[in-house]
This record gives structure tokens, sequence and C-alpha cells, in this order.
């Protein structure tokens, strides 16, 4: 039987559910109190356990993760310091984790103080029959009993009248980590990297393109903090993604706003974008560093050891440079400027300003899909290496429109488009990422001061990693055609007319 999750409402506790057994049944409860201890409730930034309807709890080094959705409850502990999934011993949790991000670090949401109180309803023989598992949460002046049910075999009947007890007790089912958080006023970042926008198919392109800004200014405003702390990569990587966002709007929406005010925003988002772009180098480095070891052989492994040892002192450097702009005053009244530009103020119009928001989309998104099939039906074996880069170019344009028009045209249509497309621009993005990590490797070697041994060892280590990521790009470069293929299926080209082949 399903356990019964559930919070008791205030002033409901086991002894009032005691005294109900002792009145009414032949069942007896014995409850094993626990000590109050301090705790923390853990998360990612994107709310990854509260998403999946569970809570992660830390007391002391023991982990204690809840499942609002099945009722289980698993512990380990949690040895050393940790913050990432990867540097979390095994463990039960570390399974039950193991969907969460490994590049997301968990953050504390609050701390707090818990008890955790075990009940056991016993027979007139004394024999076990079901048990209930009470965490009782305390924050501030606010309190909740969170209840969990447990089922034994053979004796499902005691489990249901457990069941009915507490609820004539008024106890409700729980199956929301937001409503736990909202009694005992634990406010958490609602944040998503791709917020749901709410747009109107007949408002005008002006405003749908406003609303699309201002919504991604905002998500990268919630990543500046995280840049600064440091906490994980992600969030320089959100932060960027929702500018480029800014910058593919003003760029593929030609004609909504006014040319030369287009034209300035599009570069002041550049430059602002620029200053990023060597931490973002430097930080897929290291993330690929255990990668990196395993493609060369043990004989280069010194020299690759040496050269993200200066990869790591170089980021911290960077860094410190990043964390300088973002509290700039000239940043901040920057930033300000377009919030409030784009807030209702005085934004130029173009010449496409007030046509529909869909017939307008729809447009983009076709004559894009047009040239992506046209470019890469053309791609053979003797294709240039900037042809692919054109392609992979054109792919991410054709992304962001059909992500922007989501809330035009059918989501789930469309979002079976992005994932056929999601395999094509996979392949292409690595093809990418290799073919420009072979020449940052060279520009990084040249720029360093190394001499004597330590020199020799990196260059050859930079040599045998450059050949290997030669060969991963050659091997994507074949993929293209193959995966191209599949997006291009007479079922793929139909689903783009049926959407967005709309009558004027």
């Amino acid at each position: 039987m399903e356990p019964f999750v559930f919070t008791l409402p205030p002033g409901k506790n086991l002894k009032k559910l005691r005294r109900h057994l002792d009145n009414d049944t032949l069942y007896d409860l014995v409850v094993k109190k626990g000590e109050l201890v301090d705790c923390s409730i853990l998360d990612t930034f994107d709310n990854e356990i509260r998403l999946s309807k569970r809570i992660l709890l830390l007391t002391g080094q023991a982990l204690l993760l809840i499942n609002l959705a099945n009722g289980r409850i698993i512990e380990q502990q949690s040895g050393s310091t940790w913050s990432f999934l990867s540097e979390l011993e095994d463990g039960p949790v570390a399974g039950s984790l193991k969907g969460v991000s490994r590049l997301r670090a968990f953050m504390v949401v609050s701390r707090l103080k818990i008890r955790r109180d075990m009940g056991l309803i016993l027979d007139d023989e004394g024999k076990t029959r079901a048990r209930l598992h009470i965490v009782s949460f305390f924050r501030k002046k606010r309190s909740l009993q969170l209840g969990i049910t447990q089922s034994l075999r053979g004796y499902e009947r005691a489990h249901a009248d457990l069941k009915s007890w507490l609820m004539k007790m008024g106890a409700n089912l729980c199956r929301d980590v937001g409503e736990m958080y909202s009694r005992l006023g634990v406010k958490p970042k609602n944040y998503s990297a791709k917020p749901d926008i709410f747009l109107a198919s007949e408002d005008p392109i002006k405003e749908s393109a406003t609303t699309i800004i201002r919504t991604y200014i905002n998500v990268s405003r919630q990543n500046e903090t995280g840049v600064v702390a440091d906490y994980d990569t992600e969030f320089l990587h959100d932060y960027r993604v929702s500018f480029r966002k800014v910058r593919s709007v003003l760029s593929l929406f030609k004609g909504v706003y006014g040319a030369e005010q287009t034209a300035q925003l599009k570069q002041e988002f550049a430059d602002l974008m620029k200053q990023t772009n060597r931490l973002r180098d430097l930080d897929v480095y290291l993330l690929g560093r255990e990668d990196y070891f395993q493609m060369v052989p043990e004989s280069s492994h010194e020299g690759l050891g040496i050269l993200f040892d200066a990869i790591s002192k170089e980021r911290v450097n960077e860094h410190k440079k990043v964390c300088k702009m973002i509290e700039r005053k000239s940043y901040r009244r920057q930033i300000d400027e377009w919030v409030d530009l784009y807030a209702g103020g005085n934004l130029t119009s173009g010449p496409n300003a007030m046509k529909s928001s869909n017939q307008y989309v729809a447009g983009l998104i076709l004559k894009r899909y047009r040239k992506v099939c046209r470019i890469a039906r053309g791609i053979d074996e003797t294709t240039t290496d900037e042809v692919v880069h054109e392609l992979r170019i054109h792919c991410k344009k054709l992304r962001y429109l059909m992500e922007f028009s989501l809330p035009l045209f059918s989501k789930k249509k469309v979002k079976v488009l992005i994932r056929a497309l999601k395999v094509l621009q996979d392949n292409l993005g690595r093809f990418n990422d290799y073919s420009v990590q072979q020449v940052s490797l060279g520009v990084f070697m040249s720029g360093q001061s190394m001499s004597g041994k330590k020199s020799l060892k990196v260059a050859e280590s930079i040599g045998a990693l450059t050949a290997m990521l030669y060969q991963l790009q050659y091997r994507e470069r074949n993929l293209v055609m193959e995966n191209f293929a599949h997006f291009d299926s007479e079922r793929i080209h139909a689903s783009f007319i049926e959407l967005f082949q709309l009558e004027e």
C-alpha cells in the first residue's frame, strides 16, 4: 500500500492520535521521540530538488532526502565538505540524486531546526502493524509537521485504519515542497533559465519582442550574484546565454525597432558579452579536464597537468576582472537603463513593428528553416569547414526563433521540432568546440612564459591533445550529413509547414 504523505494542522500531534487510538481501537501507538537538531535545506539554484517533489536536508554531516511523491526517506553520511554531486560520497542519497546536474552546486535555501519522531502502531499482542514517520520543522516562529506512513506486508488493513485516523485529525495530503516552504516562511529563488513567457498571437511583434528581451535581461540579472560568488560555472553560462538571446532578438527581428537604435543596442550588448568571453572559454577547458586526460596517452599527463595549472591560475585573474565589471557603477547604470528602456521607455519603431506576432515569427522560422536545409543539402566530403560553421550559426538562430515561438504556437508540436533540430545542433556544436579548442590551445601556449623541460612537456601534451581534437572534429563533421538526413525527413518538413505556413 502506498505511503500517505501528509502535514498535520497546527495543534495536532502524535499525543492526540494516541488518545484517539486509546478510546476507539484495540491498537496502541508507541512514539520514539528524536532530538531537536540544526538543519539546512539544500537545493540547486534552479530548484532541481524542489521541482522533483523532494526536500534535501543536511544535519551535521548526515543527509536526509524526503520524497513527497512516493514517501521514501533516504539517509547517508555526507562525509567531508562538498558542493557538487560528484564530490558527494557514494551512498543511497547520492544514488537518488544522480539525475541532478553535475554542473550545479548545492546551496543553502534556509536554515532551521528539525526533530524526527517514529511512531509504531501495535496490536493487542504488541506486534507492529504499521509505522509512522514525523519530521517536525521549526523556523523562527513557524512550525510544520510532515508525516509519512509506512505499510507492512500482510497488515494493509492497519495501515488503512491509520490513514483514516490521521485524516479525521485533519491531516492533509502533501505533495508540494513549495507549500511546505510557504508555511515555514522560506522564500526560495524561483529561477528558471528558460522562464515561461506569455505572448498573444495577435499582439504587435514589437510588444512581443520587448517582452522577450525584458524577460532575458531579468534572467541575466538573477545570475550576477552567483557569477561574483563563483558558486558554479552555470551562473556565467546562463548569464551569457540570456544576453545572447537578447542580441538574437535584436538581430533576427529585423524592422521591429528603429535601425539606428537597434544597431546601438546590439553593439552595447556585444561589448558587455565580450568581457566574459575568456572566462567562459577557461571554464569550458576546466570542465572538460577529465575528458582531456582520457584523450591522450599517460606520457602526456604530466604536461597536461602543468597546462591545467596555468589555466586555473588564469581563470582566477579572469574571474576577478568579471567581478570588477559587474560591481562597477557604470555597469549598474547601463543595466538599469536597459531595464527602463524595455519596461516602456523610448523604444523607436521600425516598419514591421505593428505586424502580428505569430505571422511575423512564423515567416522568420520558415525562412531560416529553408536556409538551413539549403546549406546542409550542399554539404559533402569536399565542403570547407567554414560552410559547416555557417550551418551551425543558422541552426542556432533557428533554435532561438523556435524557442521564442513557443508561446505563440502549439508548444508540444514545436518542442518535437526543437528536439529534432537539437541532435543536429549538438553535433555541429561539438564540431565547433573541437575546432575552436585546437586554435585556442596554440594561442594559449604562445602566450605562456614557460621554458626548459616544463615548456617541452606542455608542448608535447598540447600536440597530443590537438591531434585527438582534430580526430574528434573530423568524426563530428562526418556525422553532420547523417544527422541532417534525419532532420530533413518528410515528416519534419510537413510539421514545419503545418505549424508556420500561415494564411496572410
